[in-house]
């Protein structure tokens, strides 16, 4: 019998997966009809079965298992970076410089 604490245990160690790619679906196989990965494991000289209650990535007609989407490079274990801020205009500089004057509102703090 499996215990509640082994499985948390379990759970806190699965990464986090990101998938950036475009065009691909997340499904979940739920039927009994024979369906193959689209990729053969390293060192298989034949196609391996998408079990029941497996996920996989879908695109058109092409499906994927987990792993085979790993080794072609379409998950992350890390999400995208923040982009780089974009550098700010100082707009009143700019339009000192122009002769134009700047006016400032400032929102009084009720207290």
């Amino acid at each position: 019998m499996i215990r509640k604490d082994e499985v948390q245990a379990e759970l806190r160690e699965l990464p986090r997966l990101f998938m950036f790619e475009p065009g691909w679906q997340i499904a979940r196989k739920t039927d009994s009809i024979r369906e193959y990965c689209y990729a053969m494991a390293p060192g298989a000289d034949h196609y391996h079965r998408l079990l029941d209650g497996e996920v996989y990535l879908v695109k058109a007609d092409e499906k994927l298992c987990l792993p085979c989407a790993g080794r072609r490079g379409l998950l992350a274990y890390d999400p995208k970076p923040l982009r780089e801020p974009i550098a700010g205009l100082d707009l009143a500089i700019e339009a000192e410089l122009e002769g134009f004057d700047v006016l400032v509102r400032r929102t009084e703090e009720v207290e």
